[in-house]
């Protein structure tokens, strides 16, 4: 039987995913891609914003029309958040919660061939094991995922991922470990770490630990040669990993994503965000002092309900004064069952989209700025992929280690001996600004 895993959504779906999809082929299922039509079809589903729930109906929608007769299943978030929904879709044969997820592979096995009367709709309680859907491979890339963390314990105001994704719960440190290392030996060169509020990692384990002690031991790793990090909130950015991601010696990329969602307290404080304007800015500032070539990202949240014209004024004044690199805007999607999603909007849906226009075209200058000053600088690249060659010349697209996507241009020799997932160090000759920079090996 032929199967496919279709994945929207954060990083975390697409780990599990993976797993799913070694479990899969372990029961002797062929994997299609999106290359032909499958017998099986899992949609890994997202329901962080309103948006990504539609898109998730739709792909679900498109994959029951393009494999007729098809097994097909819907799991993630938006399966836990709305299963009567996805039941009463034509063509759905299971609707499954992420606690359900590892039992996905049992269940296609026995129902292979012989699909339910009604939707079978299972494993939306409890929380799916941490230790679950071990992913050892991923396909076409060249970093490699590990999941060490999963759920949420913040409750913010507007969030509905806690529910979906139940307490936080984390791997333990000599299973991170373990894994990072046979990553590595399989030859990835970058290992990304990932969860759901990656910041809670160790909490919960006894004994407690943290991100930065689990750091400092993965940089101990002798096969690790580079080491990427999820996104955390200011606080949870210690003095430790500073020094890590500082210190030319370590393998923890100089990358940060900050999930900010705000920079005005009083909207942080509706949030239930635990950090304030000056701590942002403290700490933006500290790490750039450090080391001016981190590449520092962030989260915002716009038109949220507590966020006025004058709080929209005030973010765009800060933001213009920041040395962040690059933002990733969301305009607010109210989600049932969270504590915001019955206030009353603090804009229409016009003038939010004035707003997010406004705060895209902010970050658009920080991403060219990043870039121009990244022009004749020596940097460690990841090659990813190849793309159209320039001239007689292979090009290579790939990140450096401050995560600007680069395209390398090979010589003949050089063309010959590396690969995907080869680390090459190269100076840059030009920039496409906010795109990517231009090399030459």
């Amino acid at each position: 039987m032929k199967y496919k895993c279709v994945t929207l959504g954060c990083k975390l779906n697409y780990y599990e995913s993976c797993g799913l999809d070694e479990a899969l082929a372990a029961r002797g299922l062929v994997p299609v891609g999106d290359g032909g039509p499958a017998d099986v079809v899992l949609v890994n589903s997202c329901a962080v914003t309103s948006r990504a729930g539609m898109q998730s109906r739709q792909r679900l929608r498109k994959e029951i029309r393009e494999n007729p007769g098809a097994l097909v299943l819907i799991t993630g978030c938006y399966a836990q958040y709305d299963p009567a929904g996805c039941a009463a879709i034509e063509g759905v044969a299971a609707v499954v919660g992420n606690p359900g997820k590892a039992a996905i592979p049992a269940w296609v096995a026995a129902h292979a061939g012989r699909p339910p009367r009604e939707p079978a709709i299972f494993g939306l309680d409890g929380s799916l094991p941490v230790t679950a859907l071990r992913a050892a491979a991923f396909r076409g890339r060249s970093r490699a995922l590990l999941k060490i963390q999963d759920g949420c314990n913040s409750f913010c105001s507007y969030c509905i991922i806690p529910y979906l994704r139940q307490r936080s719960r984390s791997l333990s440190p000599d299973v991170v470990l373990e894994e990072a290392g046979k990553l590595a030996a399989a030859g990835y060169g970058e290992l990304v770490l990932t969860g759901v509020h990656l910041g809670q990692y160790g909490l919960d384990l006894r004994p407690a630990t943290d991100l930065t002690a689990l750091l400092r031991r993965l940089d101990r790793l002798p096969a690790l040669s580079r080491l990427r990090l999820g996104s955390l909130q200011p606080p949870e950015i210690t003095a430790g990993i500073i020094d890590l991601l500082v210190d030319e010696n370590s393998c923890v990329c100089e990358h940060l994503h900050l999930s900010l969602q705000s920079l005005v307290d009083r909207v942080l404080e509706a949030m239930g965000r635990q950090y304030r304007q000056r701590q942002v800015i403290a700490l933006v500032e500290a790490i750039k002092r450090r080391h001016p070539r981190v590449t520092l990202g962030a989260d915002l949240i716009v038109g949220f309900p507590a966020a006025g014209r004058d709080d929209f004024r005030d973010t765009c004044r800060l933001l213009a004064d920041l040395p962040l690199d690059y933002l990733h805007v969301f305009p607010y999607s109210p989600r049932p069952g969270t504590k915001a999603a019955g206030w009353p909007a603090a804009a229409g849906d016009g003038e939010i989209r004035e707003r997010v226009a406004a705060i895209q075209e902010l970050g658009a200058a920080m991403r060219e700025r990043c870039y121009a000053a990244n022009v004749g600088v020596e940097h460690e690249v990841l090659l990813e992929k190849p793309v159209a060659a320039a001239g007689k010349e292979p090009v290579w697209t790939g990140h450096s280690r401050n995560y600007l996507q680069v395209r390398v241009a090979l010589s003949s020799p050089e063309a010959r001996v590396l690969r995907a997932g080869d680390c090459c160090r190269v100076t840059t000759t030009g920039a496409e600004p906010g795109r990517w920079l231009r090399a030459k090996k």
